[in-house]
């Protein structure tokens, strides 16, 4: 019997009096990296059943949790296979100057990704970026070919049955006078009605602007930046879109 353990390392976990900064939640999957992290990976190492899973999830007949858990388990790597794979995946290039930034003012950013905290790590530190809080699904490794999933912030109450629902990480900054959210794509739906402002990207758009969701729309993290600079009252109004 196969015996799964964690490969992540240790991850920093905040502790925060009363904020009188906003604090940026960040999606990471086609947000802070170029692509999706799990599509590429199931592309790579996925056996048969993954796409039929896909369908399933697609046309709702299956939560983003039971999809990605059974997609994952799927999987024929070696840590090294894995490793290659992800040492190729690129992210924002403005993204570390976003980083930059908000360290300097004291701004507070979260990655809360329904993906793999492993690879979220693994590509970030390639990076350079080490000590950012990660909230995401915790991949498991049982140091042969074989992984499995498990889901530290899942909520039996998510209304798109997550593996990590973010609304449920909103609901825990309560220490932050705003919470602003940079997000792409289904994912962020949800969580886009439970925050003060999204930036955002891709079907994100098109989604807020259905649903009346304050939001601006950018192509990269330099435009987070820019708003975050012309904004010194954490109020946003300089790019804010109101239909």
């Amino acid at each position: 019997m196969n015996t799964f353990s964690s490969i992540t390392g240790s991850l920093f976990n905040p502790s925060y009096t009363q904020y009188h900064t906003p604090i940026v939640l960040c999606d990471f999957d086609g947000t802070i990296s170029i692509k999706d992290v799990t599509d590429t990976l199931l592309d790579h190492f996925g056996q048969d059943g993954c796409d039929e899973l896909e369908e399933l999830w697609i046309n709702g007949k299956i939560g983003s949790q039971e999809c990605m858990s059974k997609q994952i388990s799927l999987m024929d790597a070696s840590l090294e296979e894995l490793n290659q794979v992800l040492s190729k995946i690129e992210i924002d290039p403005s993204f570390k100057s976003f980083i930059n930034y908000t360290e300097q003012n004291n701004i507070p950013v979260h990655v809360v990704s329904d993906g793999l905290d492993y690879a979220i790590q693994f590509i970030l530190k390639r990076h350079g970026i080490e000590h950012l809080p990660i909230f995401a699904n915790k991949l498991l490794h049982d140091n042969e070919r074989s992984w499995r999933l498990e889901f530290p912030y899942s909520n039996k109450n998510c209304i798109k049955q997550s593996g990590n629902c973010k609304c449920n990480h909103v609901k825990k900054q309560q220490y932050f006078p705003q919470i602003l959210y940079v997000g792409d794509g289904t994912s962020d739906y949800c969580v886009s009605h439970n925050v003060d402002f999204v930036f955002a990207k891709d079907k994100l758009v098109n989604y807020c602007e259905k649903n009346r969701i304050e939001h601006c729309k950018i192509t990269n993290f330099a435009d987070v930046t820019t708003a975050l600079k012309q904004d010194q009252q954490a109020v946003i109004p300089v790019m804010m879109v109101k239909e």
